[in-house]
């Protein structure tokens, strides 16, 4: 495992950015998982026209008739990492490399008499919520207010500091806002191009999955099953769920530290969940159906379930509906 540590400064960030350099001409990884196939594959069909695929539900098209897919063509984005994506694959690879066992211990019902395996699948929770297109959204919607309120502090409330540092670049003073803002935008440049071009969001995605993983680690965790019913995945599928019902995921602005807990199912018939002690439960159907309408609504463009499961007609009434949903129900 990778050993790595998290961030504390926006210098460490810069540093970070530089020691990606050497990576940056490594051959691009162009279409990136951001669910795992390991775990994709486990909601594949086992029969019929199904058989080692899985149903890919659109939400934008509830009503369109979609073509069942292979683990391979689903749950990625291209270039989600864009720049040193090679050494980011293999970031993520330590962890995905040592899932297959877990997962077996999972469903042997091992898994949590074993603390390494215990520590797989913690850290599968962390690199599930760092890599997802919603923790990419958070970081430009960040990026983006803070240089916007920062070029606005500099223009008002640090305007003497920037005269003063116009006057030390040129050698004589500033006429005007016209000119002030040029210059304040030529000292931005370099931070901007650093978010263009991906450099920052892949310096973030590294510092947010570390920061996660060491969250994780001293959680509990709950093994829950599904009984008769099956559970489905969204492509975030590791998912904060609020304390107060409203905000879903890191999009809704439910940070891992403000979740009351975070789920994510890794199959038909097992769902983990961050929690203060560890337990093995199965769910009632309607437990269930709270989970599966959380990763729908959590989701941003696929949810995946197994073909034959009956699940699209579900994903539909969730889609429609604006009735709140309790895991605790």
């Amino acid at each position: 495992m990778s050993s790595r540590r998290p961030s504390q400064t926006p210098a460490d960030i810069l540093l970070r950015i530089q020691e990606l350099a050497a990576e940056a001409s490594a051959d691009p990884i162009e279409d990136q998982h951001v669910v795992s196939k390991v775990v994709l594959r486990r909601f594949v069909g086992v029969d019929g026209e199904g058989d080692g695929l899985l149903y890919p539900f659109r939400l934008g098209y509830p009503n369109a008739r979609h073509r069942l897919l292979g683990p391979d063509g689903c749950g990625k984005i291209k270039n989600f990492v864009a720049y040193a994506s090679a050494s980011a694959e293999r970031l993520w690879k330590e962890t995905e490399d040592k899932l297959p066992d877990a997962l077996a211990a999972m469903d042997d019902g091992t898994l949590l008499g074993s603390p390494e395996h215990l520590a797989t699948v913690k850290d599968a929770i962390a690199l599930h919520y760092a890599r997802s297109e919603a923790t990419r959204i958070v970081h430009v919607r960040i990026f983006t207010q803070a240089a916007a309120a920062s070029r606005n502090l500099w223009l008002t409330d640090w305007r003497p500091r920037l005269e003063a540092a116009f006057y030390q670049a040129k050698g004589f003073y500033a006429v005007g806002d016209q000119a002030l803002g040029r210059f304040l935008d030529e000292m931005m440049q370099p931070n901007l191009e650093r978010a263009a071009s991906g450099k920052l969001f892949r310096a973030r995605i590294e510092d947010i999955y570390l920061k996660a993983r060491a969250f994780v680690s001293s959680s509990g965790l709950e093994v829950l099953t599904s009984g008769s019913s099956e559970f489905l995945i969204g492509d975030v599928p590791a998912l904060s769920i609020p304390r107060d019902g409203t905000g879903l995921g890191a999009l809704g602005g439910t940070a891992l530290g403000d979740a009351r807990t975070v789920i994510m199912p890794l199959g038909p018939r097992h769902l983990v969940a961050l929690a203060r002690t560890s337990i093995s439960a199965e769910l009632t159907p309607d437990q269930v159906a709270s989970a599966n309408a959380y990763q729908a609504r959590g989701a941003l463009e696929y949810v995946y379930f197994r073909p034959g499961s009956g699940l699209e007609h579900f994903v539909r009434f969730v889609m429609q509906s604006n009735d709140p949903v309790d895991l605790g129900a």
